[in-house]
């Protein structure tokens, strides 16, 4: 069976709020998978239906050919949620000798998933000693006894910093290499994303957006390019001269950037901003750039 999860039509609320609306989803197997988008527009819920913390109002959801929650899946997943943690005075050797045992594996594995992770200088020191990128390194490492079909990391970097966040993606990547496991991953960041997915899945206001890899992501918005305007001038420029074919990414307070899905556009908008000797520059599209494109529903 390639598919590992496959979700249709599924819709869930909180609180009276629908969170999901008619999310359709397919991973498969043996693929890297990151989830982004926004606060609030559904990813932890949508991963905690899959495992089965939640159950879906509408739609169908199948993990492995069965629904999720049921007791025979438990050996087959490893999650790793947000805000999990540890109890301070635990040392790292303890935890994972005791995750080990529940999957029936030795000592030597103990060892063995730390020189793989990185943390072998710190089996011996207590978890609430250890900095919150340590931490994370450790509660990721705990997911990796065994043999799982399935992989769920919700937020592993958040709060982390940039070092630590290379390390660990640099050793679970190596560490997943070797198997034939699918993980699903939430993040932020989209650099983070772009390095280490197969394919990326966009959300947006409780609904999946778009899906794929990051080249094939790059062609469905049709981007074509992208110019970075230095100065706070732009808008009042471009208040005359509006097109279909130009579209606001993002703006601060002294850039703005555009994204073009029409060349000959691209090229007009660049002379006129250097005639009018308004710093600007031109780029290649990026996944940021398609992602905002796709987020704000261009």
């Amino acid at each position: 069976m390639n598919d590992v999860v496959c979700v249709e039509n599924l819709y869930k609320s909180y609180q009276g709020r629908e969170v999901l609306h008619g999310v359709d989803l397919t991973l498969k197997r043996g693929r890297t998978y990151f989830l982004v988008g926004p606060n609030g527009c559904g990813k932890t819920t949508t991963i905690e239906t899959i495992i089965g913390l939640r159950r879906p109002e509408r739609g169908r959801v199948s993990l492995l050919g069965k629904t999720p929650g049921d007791k025979t899946l438990r050996p087959n997943i490893r999650v790793c949620l947000q805000n999990a943690s540890l109890h301070a005075q635990v040392t790292v050797r303890e935890h994972l000798t005791f995750i080990a045992a529940l999957y029936g594996k030795e000592i030597a594995d103990v060892t063995q998933v730390a020189h793989s992770f990185g943390i072998v200088e710190l089996l011996d020191r207590r978890f609430g000693r250890l900095s919150g990128g340590q931490q994370k390194r450790v509660l990721v490492a705990s997911t990796l006894f065994g043999i799982a079909d399935l992989i769920v990391l919700d937020e592993p970097t958040s709060g982390v910093d940039l070092e630590s966040r290379l390390s660990l993606w640099s050793s679970l990547r190596e560490v997943m290499l070797e198997r034939d496991t699918t993980l699903l991953a939430t993040t932020h960041d989209l650099n983070e994303a772009e390095e280490y997915a197969d394919e990326i899945i966009i959300m947006r206001d409780g609904g999946i957006q778009a899906q794929g890899t990051v080249k094939e992501l790059l062609k469905q918005s049709g981007l074509v390019g992208v110019i970075t305007v230095h100065s706070d001038a732009s808008p009042q420029f471009l208040a005359s001269k509006q097109v279909s074919e130009r579209h606001l990414l993002s703006k601060d307070r002294r850039t703005t950037i555009y994204g073009y899905t029409d060349r000959r556009v691209l090229s007009t908008d660049f002379s006129y901003f250097q005639q009018q000797q308004i710093p600007v520059s031109e780029r290649p599209v990026r996944l940021t750039d398609a992602y905002l494109f796709t987020y704000r529903g261009a």
